[in-house]
């Protein structure tokens, strides 16, 4: 085997334009793929930073549970489990002592999580049983390593050092291990403290007393398997639990006693988004597939146009006795060598890519990183991928190149594997690539349509020259009272800076992921209650003139006059209920809360860019800020007459001149937060672009070199033609009309493809069909117009072959 790899490389220095070819185009097709399952193990495979996490599970497939549900499990299941223990996710927190003001998340978790996950903090201890046993207890604190190093300066000494986290003083127990982020996929956590501080560090999270509910599911569940427990056997003995709890809890809820008990590899993702993640990645697998078959046509193509050069070399091994099986091996140890090769370079290039993709940024108003960066488990699946290629699309040309005519190739004749087709195997590789190139240029055509028109979508309001910033005062124990001199105060200062046009406040932003959406019910009338879902937002005065959200009917809030119970609506909102009837003045209930309509706003995107109109109703922020304040803070929207960055600096002056401990975060122009939005649209565009741009110069790599062997092997045959009077024209057409079969064959094949599989992404597109004209025009004319530059270079040469030369080629 060595020596067959040694011959091989040989072998590729003597020919490194042959060389170069093959390795490139495996190693577009691998990086393709390995960057997929890069993205799809830092999604759904990946381990995390535990002890023996293959023991470790979640409960409920990703979702919550109550904290009467966690104790019955906890209590009932010790037979199979080491432990069980309960976090919740996200507990957003103000970090305030040495310097500036920070806004961190951070988790509340049981007193034996960091035993059951199996981490061992690299300084001081985790939370204990008894510190999660009362609330009354002194507040402590584990730090994460990024956490630790960046607010304490990596100090050893930080177990017993004091840090303030809302207002509030913590006490530092202990610093958890590098790259240890928490147990759900995605979400970084910077600190943990015991549940049963959740009521003080987290007020908003104790509203209905969730300790005794068992239908607030609030908590994320984690257990540690014993050893020798299958996932199995424990599943069973959860389901028996699971039962007893219907039985006793839950005997009306049918709904509830169908939910299926699920115990998952612990560590994915949250809210059962993991079945949505596999979906989209199934079809991002298949995608890159169709790139490395493209990937592979051309390696075929490329290794049986070589075979055909060294037909002498095999002829003459084959006559001195050489064995067909040591032939076949050898050719095979070359495939799989190029392979390799490619692989490294694929594997290179992936690693790029996939750091990039790291660094996209999801809307949500939490910290949301996925580390896709290729680990072991990439690096085998690249070395594998890379050997299947090396093998199957190695074997069909070694196994052909083994069974020539000895007696034609010792003479150095052409047609050495018989009979010369019209249409063989290579025209048919050939065909398959165009095909699928269509296939994937219409894909990555399509989205780049949408992206431009989701990019020129009239969101309702105009996001130009607006900068937002989020605080949180109510995490910092403020009273209502003081929430409103807050927000009045820093009105007036923010008003006065030079370059501002405009001030007002919000408690979400629109086109954010999450949000409230709450019911909004009409008072009884001759028609009957009419109740309609709408997503609430608390806004200010100020707000449609600031956003330019046109109000078309009634007017704004006003600060001196209007108290808590008013409202204004999108016209969607008012039609609904309401009909032709004015709804200026009428009476409509949400959340318990009784308000008359004042006002009717136009309608704009609130969820998504992609989204029909939705219902919305706005609410009085600053006249009763507890109501409706959101679980992540208030945001200032400062309408600005230059670029709104430049008055970032002056903004949080103003803020910290009011109160310095208050922390500032999700800075940001409202352009910038739109073009989040385009997150979806434009992952996919750029990664179609790019698996489309690969498979289009695969083809046409592919397309000129079956063209470029054809007529190497037919240069007898024009020579002859040329000699008795044949134009140089009727050549050149006879070649040009052989190669556009080939294409237009592949182009229809695609084009039929492609209307079959398309309709699936339609709900992806905004503003297109999923049959758009343009693109299925365009994106052909494309192709043809690559495949009829690849056709014509070796069509070219062979009108001007030399009739004499011609006669004498071999």
């Amino acid at each position: 085997m060595l020596r067959d790899a040694l011959h091989a490389l040989r072998s590729f220095r003597q020919n490194p334009g042959f060389t170069a070819v093959v390795v490139l185009s495996i190693a577009l097709g691998i990086a393709a793929n390995t960057t997929v399952f890069s993205i799809v193990n830092g999604l759904l495979l990946g381990d995390l930073p535990v002890h023996e996490p293959d023991r470790l599970v979640g409960f409920a497939g990703g979702r919550s549970m109550s904290y009467p549900d966690y104790i019955d499990y906890r209590d009932q299941t010790r037979e199979v489990f080491e432990g069980v223990s309960a976090h919740f996710p996200v507990v957003p927190a103000s970090i305030g002592g040495d310097g500036k003001p920070e806004r961190i998340w951070g988790q509340v978790v049981s007193g034996n999580y960091f035993s059951v996950i199996g981490v061992k903090p690299v300084l001081g201890r985790g939370v204990s049983v008894e510190e999660d046993q009362a609330a009354g207890r002194d507040a402590v604190v584990v730090l994460s390593h990024s956490l630790w190093r960046r607010r304490f300066g990596s100090d050893p000494a930080v177990a017993g050092r004091t840090v303030a986290l809302n207002g509030q003083t913590y006490a530092v127990i202990g610093v958890a291990p590098p790259g240890f982020r928490g147990t759900d996929r995605g979400i970084v956590a910077e600190f943990w403290a015991p549940l049963a501080m959740f009521a003080q560090i987290m007020p908003d999270l104790a509203k209905g007393n969730p300790t005794q509910q068992r239908n607030n599911q609030w908590l994320m569940v984690n257990a540690r398997l014993k050893p020798g427990v299958s996932r199995e056997q424990a599943l069973a003995a959860v389901a028996v639990i699971k039962n007893r709890i219907d039985e006793t809890h839950f005997k009306g809820d049918q709904r509830r006693r169908n939910r299926p008990v699920a115990l998952d590899k612990a560590g994915g993702l949250i809210g059962g988004t993991g079945k949505q993640a596999f979906g989209l990645m199934s079809v991002l697998m298949v995608v890159v597939g169709f790139v490395l078959l493209i990937a592979c046509a051309n390696v075929a193509n490329l290794l049986l146009a070589r075979a055909t050069a060294r037909q002498k070399e095999i002829a003459i091994r084959l006559s001195v006795g050489a064995s067909r099986g040591r032939l076949v091996r050898q050719l095979l140890t070359e495939s799989i060598l190029l392979s390799l090769l490619g692989a490294f370079a694929g594997f290179v290039l992936a690693f790029w890519a996939a750091s990039a993709i790291s660094s996209f940024q999801v809307p949500f108003p939490f910290p949301i990183v996925f580390d896709f960066r290729p680990d072991l488990r990439v690096l085998a699946f690249a070395a594998a991928l890379a050997m299947c290629t090396g093998v199957f699309f190695g074997l069909a040309p070694a196994l052909r190149a083994t069974r020539p005519d000895l007696l034609a190739a010792l003479k150095n004749e052409m047609s050495v594997f018989g009979r010369v087709r019209r249409f063989g195997l290579r025209n048919a590789l050939v065909v398959v690539q165009v095909a699928l190139s269509l296939v994937l240029l219409t894909g990555s055509g399509l989205f780049l349509r949408s992206l431009q028109r989701a990019s020129s979508i009239d969101i309702g309001m105009r996001p130009d020259n607006v900068l937002l910033m989020a605080m949180d005062p109510k995490l910092h124990r403020y009273s209502p009272e003081r929430t409103q001199r807050f927000i009045s105060q820093l009105r007036e200062r923010v008003s006065a800076l030079p370059g501002v046009r405009g001030v007002t406040f919000l408690d979400s932003i629109p086109l954010s992921i999450g949000g409230t959406s709450n019911a909004v019910k009409t008072e009884t009338g001759k028609d009957g209650v009419k109740s309609v879902n709408a997503d609430i937002y608390g806004v200010g005065s100020g707000f449609f003139k600031t956003m330019q959200l046109p109000l078309r009917r009634g007017r704004d809030f006003n600060l001196r006059t209007d108290g808590a119970d008013v409202a204004i609506v999108n016209e969607l909102l008012a039609r609904e209920l309401f009909g032709d009837t004015d709804p200026l003045g009428q009476r409509i209930a949400s959340a318990g809360q009784k308000l008359t309509i004042i006002g009717v706003a136009g309608n704009s995107k609130s969820r998504t860019l992609g989204e029909e109109p939705r219902a919305c109703a706005f609410l009085f922020l600053e006249s009763k800020p507890e109501d409706v304040m959101s679980f992540y803070g208030i945001s200032i929207a400062v309408k600005t007459v230059g670029p709104p960055r430049k008055l970032v600096r002056a903004v949080r002056e103003q803020i910290a001149a009011l109160d310095p401990t208050l922390a500032v975060f999700n800075t940001e122009t409202m352009q910038e937060h739109v073009n989040k939005a385009l997150l979806i649209p434009r992952v996919c565009a750029v990664l179609l672009a790019v698996f489309g741009g690969i498979g289009l110069t695969l083809a046409g790599i592919g397309l000129y070199g079956v063209m470029s062997y054809s007529t190497r092997r037919r240069t007898r045959e024009f020579g002859i033609r040329m000699a008795i009077g044949a134009p140089q024209g009727s050549v050149l057409r006879m070649v040009l009309g052989q190669g556009l079969q080939v294409a237009g064959l592949g182009l229809a094949i695609g084009l039929g493809i492609a209307l079959s599989v398309t309709r699936f992404a339609a709900s992806l597109l905004y503003g297109i069909s999923a049959t758009d004209v343009v693109t299925f025009t365009a994106v052909p004319a494309v192709l043809l117009g690559v495949a009829l530059a690849a056709i014509l270079v070796p069509a070219l040469r062979a009108s001007r072959i030399d009739p004499i030369q011609a006669l004498r080629y071999e």
